[in-house]
């Protein structure tokens, strides 16, 4: 009895905890002016609801959508309160536990609609929970010219759940300060991360069971 109830502690010790919900974590929705997409709502100014095409690409060619296809939001950042950003009331959380965001982010750059001014900064997106910074992505350096192809890269922010419900907010950010980076981000879920030391638990479990088995074998 005393290995099986090692064994059990060791299993729930390793398994993350699940239920946490993202609605609508692909983003997607009718293209946008202004508008966040389904099951999200803007946090702070207006960040779009975008396609390939746009709105606001001026560039001589399309911009690449995002390993999880579809819609995408892009949003101009600088400074935290001239950022745009766009957030969702969460839920299915263990209070306590690692989560990790994932998503898929990329810089955008921006030709001015009358200059023709490939302007723009390198940037990032952080990540609010209830309104406290949990964390950011890497910097990402806008294209060097208006026509280079953008590109998407992987990115995470590991957080602490303080509550099973809270809100989650995106906010696009500028490394350049009060100069404009526009950035985009697609594909945003969250996945438990296991405990440090949970692993070590699960073997000290089995090999306690596997000592016992050989126990009674040689009884």
């Amino acid at each position: 009895m005393y290995c099986k109830v090692i064994v059990l502690v060791a299993l729930i010790a390793a398994s993350p905890a699940l239920g946490q919900t993202i609605l609508n974590g692909d983003l997607t929705g009718p293209q946008a002016t202004g508008s966040a997409p389904p099951d999200w709502f803007n946090w702070q100014k207006t960040p779009d609801t975008v396609t390939a095409t746009g709105p606001f690409n001026n560039t001589p060619n399309p911009w690449a959508l995002s390993p999880n296809g579809g819609t995408f939001v892009r949003a101009g950042g600088s400074d935290f309160a001239n950022s745009e950003a766009f957030a969702q009331n969460v839920t299915g959380f263990t209070p306590g536990v690692i989560y990790q965001l994932d998503m898929f982010v990329t810089n955008l750059g921006f030709e001015h609609p009358t200059s023709g001014d490939w302007i723009g900064q390198d940037g990032y997106w952080s990540v609010y929970i209830d309104g406290v910074l949990a964390g950011s992505t890497g910097v990402l350096s806008k294209p060097t010219l208006n026509t280079d192809s953008i590109a998407w890269v992987a990115d995470s922010v590991s957080f602490v759940a303080p509550a099973a419900a809270f809100e989650l907010a995106l906010v696009s950010r500028s490394a350049g300060g009060a100069l404009a980076a526009y950035m985009g981000i697609d594909g945003v879920s969250a996945r438990a991360v296991p405990a440090p030391g949970a692993a070590t638990v699960l073997a000290l479990g089995l090999v306690a069971g596997g000592v016992r088995r050989r126990r009674s074998a040689n009884a």
